[in-house]
This record gives structure tokens, C-alpha cells and sequence, in this order.
């Protein structure tokens, strides 16, 4: 990114986030994932959104999902292992939701960790100051 190019994007509070620029939101036992909005600023524009399956089981580091973007595509690996409740199907169909709408209807899957540690995971604050670091 030129240095003289001014990046706007939003961070929504009462999530977590990760250095692969996913966000996590809890409700009980169950996780909403999605990507933030400054990947897809970033990246560019969404052209597709590829899921797996509810019910599918994941390893730490193993595939959660990819997205491909303008400038590629970017699959992003799960930081905790556990389950695959539910997955955003009208994302694959309309995938401009993830640009227009990252933290509400633009959401990925909901995932129950079998060994979460949220204290692992940044606050708003702190993805902020993450962002300050990567974009210098």
C-alpha cells in the first residue's frame, strides 16, 4: 500500500480478532466467524466465498474456508479445533455481503471450539494497534 493512500475501514466491538483477520463472536457455547472489513479493503473486491460443510470437524491449523478476492484468493486456517454448526450459505451466493456487510449479514460460520482460549484472540483495541503495526 502507497503511504500516501488513506485506508478507511471499520472495527466493530464486542468481537475478538485474529492476526489472519477473522473475527470471533461469542453466544454461549457457539462462535459467529466472519472476515473483518479491512481484509476486503485490502484484498479487494469479494468475487466468491467457498464454505464447508456444517457438522465438518477441524484441526488447529486446518482450512476453515477461502474467499477469493481481486488480488487472489486467501484461505483461512482455524486457530482452534472443534465443529462447523452452521455456515452462511447466502454468502456463496451473494458474496458482496462480506464487502457490504463484514460484521452482520456478511458472516461465515458458526463454530462450537472444543478448546477456545479467547484470551488468544485481540479486542478491538488491540487488532487496532496490530493494524497500526502491519500498515507501517
Amino acid at each position: 500500500m502507497d503511504n500516501d493512500e488513506i485506508q478507511e475501514f471499520s472495527v466493530a466491538h464486542k468481537r475478538r480478532y485474529s492476526k489472519n483477520h477473522l473475527w470471533y463472536q461469542e453466544k454461549d457455547d457457539r462462535t459467529t466467524i466472519g472476515v473483518t472489513d479491512f481484509i476486503s479493503k485490502e484484498k479487494g473486491e469479494v468475487l466468491r466465498v467457498v464454505l464447508p460443510h456444517a457438522g465438518m470437524e477441524v484441526d488447529v491449523d486446518e482450512e476453515l474456508f477461502s474467499i477469493d478476492f481481486e488480488s487472489g484468493t486467501v484461505i483461512f486456517r482455524s486457530l482452534f479445533s472443534g465443529e462447523i454448526i452452521e455456515v452462511n450459505g447466502e454468502v456463496e451466493i451473494n458474496p458482496e455481503l462480506v464487502d457490504d456487510s463484514p460484521y452482520e449479514h456478511g458472516w461465515c460460520m458458526i463454530f462450537e471450539a472444543h478448546n477456545m482460549v479467547v484470551e488468544d484472540l485481540m479486542d478491538p483495541d488491540e487488532y487496532i494497534e496490530y493494524l497500526q503495526e502491519v500498515l507501517i
